[in-house]
């Protein structure tokens, strides 16, 4: 599990070892395990942009899949999705990883033209073009795949309403919860059905509150009218 101490991945953690799942955590040593206390897991230190370091991880033991739920702060984008997939699917591919599980952003890739032009702050801009680039480093390294695109990703208080759904449409566009999104991890895990897929995630149910109570409305504003007047529940 790679990023399983942040908010994505410590609920991605607790659904891999509540469903008994082995599970290995990659983590830097200066990184807070607090999410994680009291979970059975193994914990490998590292700094996932040094290549040796991701090496080592991939050497100490026969992973069957990886789950990559990296994230950056926005305003600190300095090439670090691209150069720590470069690192992380060399390596699964050379120790045979049967599965990585990616979870990327809307806007990259096909999606990109989902957003109205000019309209995204560069600091994201660059972010998601750089999650682009990640996808396709994925991709040609020859690993099975699967992606999972988020738009909005809810609070750690914010809890799915039980319909949280991947999609193979990608004019596909809403909200998701770290829970939804740690139990379609769950259910895409070793899963032949999911394998090299590019998926939209989201939970048209959620209860949306405080500040995202007006997600729509800010939606309006940033993506294209023709993706809200053609956004349909498959």
């Amino acid at each position: 599990m790679l990023g399983g101490t942040g908010e994505l991945g410590s609920e991605i953690v607790k659904v891999l070892v509540g469903a008994g799942e082995s599970t290995t955590v990659f983590a830097r040593p200066t990184s807070s395990r607090e999410r994680l206390v009291g979970l059975d897991v193994e914990y490998v230190t590292g700094d996932i942009l040094i290549e040796a370091d991701v090496r080592r991880l991939f050497s100490l033991s026969s992973y069957r899949a990886v789950i990559d739920a990296l994230a950056m702060d926005d305003e600190a984008n300095t090439g670090f999705y691209v150069e720590s997939q470069k690192y992380i699917s060399k390596w699964a591919k050379i120790y045979g990883v049967q599965q990585i599980i990616l979870h990327g952003a809307i806007g990259a890739g096909d999606s990109s033209s989902l957003f109205k032009p000019g309209i995204l702050p560069s600091n994201r801009a660059a972010t998601i073009k750089e999650k682009a680039a990640a996808e396709e480093i994925l991709k040609a390294s020859g690993v099975p795949f699967t992606i999972m695109r988020h738009l909005t990703l809810l609070p750690l208080t914010t809890k799915e309403s039980g319909n949280a759904r991947l999609s193979l449409l990608h004019n596909t566009v809403g909200a998701v919860s770290r829970d939804g999104l740690a139990r379609l991890s769950l259910e895409c895990l070793g899963n032949k059905a999911c394998l090299n897929k590019t998926y939209h995630a989201v939970d048209d149910d959620v209860q949306l509150t405080g500040r995202y109570s007006r997600l729509w409305e800010r939606y309006a504003r940033i993506l294209r009218a023709e993706v809200l007047e053609s956004r349909e529940v498959d």
